[in-house]
């Protein structure tokens, strides 16, 4: 699960000590003057949709079909001197999902792996060579280490583990398969055979040149099939971890009373440097499914149209303008469709429907206790706006559809630029509620599901504190974002509002929205 994003030297993001992490919760709301970065921070996530889903060489894809960030020196930060752009998050690892360590299992279905959630921090730093952006560190932190991989143009990179440069970056190298993240293991000296679990192997070699003395007349390969089993866990649990695999050695078992201290440190040093390239699958796999689930609604939604031709075409989701709603809505069978008329009622109250005009079709909506059905060309700017928002929402979360163990698992992250625009603050208001609804459904459903928006709208924000206040809401589930810059900066500077139990705002900046000081 996707925790917390931090961008470093993106625009106006700078690499400061102090630099923090973003937590996505349910309901993040990004608040800032106009350029002070909060869309930045926003498009970040459909510009890592789109990055994830092309075929590239590089890991960032700066300009698609989402957004468009020029490229990778006009996204840089211009008056910073460190050439590289970082993309840093935070990942909790559990257990329970599907993707959790299936490189090991797929290797070796004998390891024995901690019960616990793991979390980590990555960090993604790119670079540009011969205008190609390109991986030039990757960082992870795990139990309070850090292994840093530096990539070099031939197909090797060095390990820093700790700060130190270890020896296996004489021999170590990495391969991209059109992957987020590298694997990392050991070329041949033709590079023309990559072996993926050549690190896992280099460090387990060590492990075994220092640990076989404890096992007395013990067989080199029993011993080697047992410390290939440790797999990934926490300090304090190496000891049970150890004494279950060799339970039967009772040389070992007496060693490991003796020196339990030297013998634990050393296999939970070394075992989990042998699991870092394993887990660094398991990361990208967790990664690359979450960003290919971000719905990304741009600012200026499409406006409607008064007829639409038909087009024979598989709709699977909203795009990020609107432009095929009417066609999604179109597709629809009559059941789903009536569900949808429904939702939109009982949350706006209004109605949507697709009526068919000989070779075109038109969208109607019939607001409030009026009869009348109007086409949504004549009922002003803010339906067509608003439409692709709620009917994107209600395809992820509220259909009729069973979901399977992946589905629940895996992130679902809608990132909306300014919802409000040009809705009356009922429907702004309305709307907040709808964000609020939806994320309960989702928690019923056990589904994992973040709407990140944007917003100038204070009706938004304050209907968030009334639905905490009337316990419609956690305030735990919602972070406030501020963005701002210095008059004489080019620096964005992030910070928290937040609210409590009884729905009002601390941290809050006097006069945010009216400007006064």
């Amino acid at each position: 699960m996707l925790q917390s994003i931090r961008l470093r030297n993106l625009r106006s993001f700078a690499d400061t000590d102090n630099s923090p992490y973003i937590d996505l919760k349910p309901i993040t709301v990004l608040i800032g003057k106009n350029s002070s970065g909060k869309s930045t921070f926003l498009r970040s996530l459909p510009l890592l949709r789109q990055s994830v889903e092309a075929n590239t060489t590089g890991p960032i894809l700066w300009y698609s079909s989402y957004v468009d960030f020029g490229a990778f020196s006009e996204a840089k930060k211009f008056d910073v001197k460190d050439n590289i752009i970082y993309f840093d998050f935070k990942i909790q690892l559990s257990p329970n999902t599907p993707n959790y360590f299936s490189s090991y299992y797929y290797h070796l279905k004998r390891k024995i792996l901690s019960s616990k959630d793991i979390n980590t921090v990555v960090e993604v730093g790119v670079t540009e060579i011969n205008n190609k952006t390109i991986l030039k560190k990757l960082s992870l932190q795990l139990y309070n280490h850090k292994y840093l991989f530096v990539f070099n143009n031939d197909k090797k990179c060095d390990l820093y583990i700790d700060g130190t440069l270890n020896k296996i970056s004489e021999d170590l190298g990495y391969l991209n398969l059109n992957q987020f993240l590298p694997l990392i293991g050991f070329w041949t000296k033709d590079n023309q055979r990559f072996d993926d679990e050549g690190a896992n192997e280099y460090f387990y070699d060590i492990l075994h040149s220092k640990i076989k003395k404890y096992f007395g007349n013990t067989n080199d390969s029993t011993i080697k099939d047992g410390l290939v089993r440790i797999g990934l866990n926490e300090r304090d649990d190496i000891k049970g971890v150890l004494t279950k695999i060799f339970k039967n050695n009772r040389t070992f078992i007496k060693n490991l009373e003796k020196k339990e201290k030297d013998i634990c440190d050393m296999v939970y040093q070394l075992s989990l440097s042998a699991s870092i390239s394993s887990l660094l699958v398991t990361i990208n796999n967790e990664i690359v499914n979450t960003f290919k689930n971000i719905k990304y609604i741009a600012p200026l939604r499409s406006t409607a149209e008064r007829y639409y031709r038909h087009q024979d075409l598989q709709v699977k989701e909203i795009d990020h303008t609107g432009s095929n709603l009417a066609m999604l809505l179109r597709s629809l069978p009559k059941k789903e469709n009536e569900l949808f008329t429904q939702w939109t009622n009982e949350n706006f109250g209004f109605q949507v429907k697709v009526e068919e005009q000989g070779l075109h079709y038109a969208l109607k909506i019939k607001a409030g206790s009026d009869p009348r059905e109007y086409n949504i060309n004549d009922m002003g700017f803010g339906f067509s706006q608003i439409l692709p928002i709620v009917a994107s929402i209600w395809m992820e979360t509220s259909r009729n559809k069973k979901l399977t163990l992946r589905q629940k698992k895996s992130d679902i992250i809608f990132a909306i630029e300014q919802p409000e625009l040009h809705l009356h603050p009922e429907y702004q208001a309305r709307l907040a509620r709808m964000f609020v609804s939806v994320i309960n459904a989702a928690k019923e459903r056990e589904l994992s599901l973040k709407i990140i928006f944007e917003t100038h709208s204070q009706t938004m924000v304050d209907t968030l504190g009334d639905c905490i206040e009337d316990e419609l809401l956690s305030s735990q589930d919602v972070n406030i974002v501020l963005f701002e810059k210095e008059l004489d900066s080019s620096t964005t500077k992030v910070k928290f509002s937040y609210f409590n139990s009884e729905g009002l705002l601390e941290q809050w900046p006097i006069g945010f929205f009216s400007g006064r000081k």
